[in-house]
């Protein structure tokens, strides 16, 4: 149920460039389809690992081995060569963010999320180990707690889709229909992303409308390849549209205004 996305944050969309230097260098554009091309889908969850062109010439070639292992499932591996990129640097967030992917693969939930916590705590602008860390919140099935971490990482990339999509899906799975409905109305059609259409058909398969669903999933490919949908496909096949709602829908933190 995860999807690992290995990038160099610092490159990858017209719309990070506009972003202040101090934001360029630890963040990147999550909803262009520029980046989505990049990525390869493993799974449902976002998982990042960000690797920098300098950080290749110390520890961060061993922290590269690591990624590797990790994407090919070698996870013993990966983590040893990621302990071994520690004893180099330990002062480096792209360490605890990897292992705490490692741990997520593992179902290791709260250990992974002591990780991706320790990577903020070395770099607070370390922005991909809070996008990791709102997809443990998801996994766990803490949806205020990871809205409230999608929405910190919109007001850095407001047009951002693909956190769109995330907010939608924590507030649906929040058993919060309503908002999640008033969300999706407000997303921008036609989008850079098929996010719309993915977020519409979520909608529909919780309320057991599987023919409008299908409609949405099958006017989306007329419009975007099947690269730029594979993620928001592959989204929608991993989470259970028949689980009962909360006794209690989650209080959800308030969206800010962009």
């Amino acid at each position: 149920m995860i999807q690992i996305w290995a990038l160099d944050c610092q490159s990858g969309s017209d719309r990070l460039e506009k972003q202040p230097t101090d934001l360029r260098q630890n963040t990147c554009y999550f909803g262009d389809r520029t980046l989505l091309k990049q990525l390869p889908i493993v799974g449902f969850f976002v998982l990042l690992v960000q690797i920098g062109f300098a950080d290749l010439r110390s520890s961060g070639a061993t922290l590269e081995r690591a990624t590797t292992a990790f994407n090919q499932g070698k996870f013993a591996e990966a983590e040893k060569q990621v302990d071994a990129a520690e004893k180099v640097d330990a002062k480096k967030p792209e360490i605890p963010n990897l292992r705490g992917a490692i741990f997520t693969k593992q179902k290791r939930y709260d250990e992974a999320a002591q990780q991706f916590n320790q990577a903020l705590a070395l770099d607070p602008k370390f922005y991909p180990a809070k996008l990791n860390l709102a997809e443990v919140n998801l996994l766990q099935g803490k949806y205020a707690d990871a809205a409230q971490l999608y929405q910190e990482l919109k007001q850095l990339d407001p047009g951002s889709e693909l956190l769109e999509f995330k907010l939608t899906l924590c507030a649906l799975l929040a058993g919060e229909e309503n908002r999640a409905t008033a969300m999706v109305d407000i997303m921008k059609f036609p989008g850079k992303t098929p996010a719309y259409y993915y977020a519409r058909a979520a909608i529909a398969l919780k309320r057991g409308q599987k023919e409008t669903a299908q409609k949405y999933l099958e006017n989306v490919k007329k419009y975007y390849s099947d690269e730029e949908c594979a993620y928001f496909a592959q989204s929608l096949k991993e989470i259970d549209f028949t689980a009962p709602k909360p006794s209690q829908p989650v209080k959800m933190p308030d969206q800010q205004p962009q």
